[in-house]
């Protein structure tokens, strides 16, 4: 089981909204006795892979004492299920005052998890485990790395290139990866065999990929590696959307569609690979690599052995709504909100607590 770890402050509200604060100590005062029952779900249309839920009773477990949660009942899924809009995920039931103020954070903590989670799993549809590395950390802020990297895992990840990104993970199958940056091969005056060169010597060849963009003629960049390193492990292409290969111009392919990294630079840089001996060396792409353009590579046939994914992966689009749909056991809620299952259902999902 994962050990999650909490900031001091939020046992004392000081991530809750104040109105939250403000109502424990009003329920506190009038309404003490009263059970309710507190309903997280999603509205989205279609089934979403959730996580969070480990978090969100971890939570609660370090900021409410052993007593106090003896008063608590707590049902859910589990990290990785699939939950249909309006199915409940987690269910707190008992006295609001000991649990109300943490309804924003435990929706933070559900929205996050389950939208990093979800995507993963959405973009594993398309392609395997093995092809997908997860590149989100400069997507975001760097704290989130270890949450985010657990989220993914749930979702299907293996392929990482922090160890922050791992760090809640103890599972032998991931790996931390990755290629080298363009920063590298500046240090080198753009001599990417130079690069390669002191890469190598340093950290060893199984793995080697080398970034074949910095001029914007993979093409060129191929044929130099070739010289030396036709047994490289992988290139990586990473063009920017908004340049046409100069190797493609040469070729006469000048179309919007050729842009970045398209299926014609892919297709390219498989010939040219093929061309000049290096058969074996696999391809690696990167650059605004979403679900829509990995059908499109996979439409044209293009050969690419690993996608190297980032903010597509982190985009926030699962969101949570907590609801106080029972008290003292009947039905009490807004208008449009109810127990979305029924009351003897309940004990059918996980009991936490």
């Amino acid at each position: 089981m994962v050990q999650f770890k909490f900031d001091k402050r939020i046992k004392k509200g000081f991530y809750s909204a104040s109105y939250f604060n403000k109502s424990t100590k009003i329920v506190a005062k009038y309404k003490p006795h009263e059970i309710v029952c507190m309903q997280f779900v999603h509205f989205n249309k279609s089934a979403v892979k959730v996580c969070g839920i480990n978090e969100s009773v971890q939570l609660l477990q370090a900021t409410i004492s052993k007593s106090v949660l003896k008063q608590l009942q707590v049902y859910g899924l589990k990290d990785g299920d699939l939950a249909s809009g309006m199915q409940p995920v987690l269910l707190i039931i008992g006295p609001y005052q000991h649990f109300g103020k943490y309804e924003n954070v435990i929706d933070g903590i559900l929205a996050r998890r389950t939208s990093v989670c979800n995507n993963c799993y959405q973009m594993l549809q398309l392609i395997t485990p093995k092809q997908l590395i997860y590149m989100a950390d400069r997507s975001d802020d760097y704290l989130l790395q270890p949450y985010d990297g657990y989220s993914a895992y749930i979702g299907g990840v293996r392929n990482f290139v922090t160890q922050a990104s791992v760090s809640l993970i103890h599972d032998p199958t991931i790996t931390v990866t990755g290629t080298i940056p363009h920063a590298l091969i500046q240090a080198f005056d753009g001599n990417l065999n130079h690069t390669m060169d002191a890469y190598i010597k340093e950290y060893g060849k199984s793995k080697a990929v080398a970034l074949v963009d910095y001029h914007n003629d993979i093409g060129a960049e191929i044929k130099k590696l070739s010289v030396r390193f036709k047994k490289l492990f992988a290139i990586r292409i990473d063009t920017s959307c908004n340049l046409l290969d100069d190797g493609l111009k040469r070729l006469g392919i000048i179309k919007s569609s050729a842009y970045g990294v398209s299926p014609e630079l892919v297709n390219y840089a498989r010939e040219t690979l093929n061309d000049v001996g290096m058969q074996d060396t696999k391809i690696v792409v990167s650059s605004g690599i979403n679900n829509e353009k990995i059908i499109n590579f996979q439409k044209h046939k293009c050969p690419i052995d690993y996608y190297g994914v980032g903010s597509e992966l982190i985009t926030r689009n699962v969101h949570f709504t907590a609801d106080l749909v029972l008290k003292n056991h009947h039905h009490q809620a807004k208008a449009g909100r109810k127990l979305f299952i029924t009351v003897n259902k309940i004990k059918t999902l996980t009991k936490y607590i």
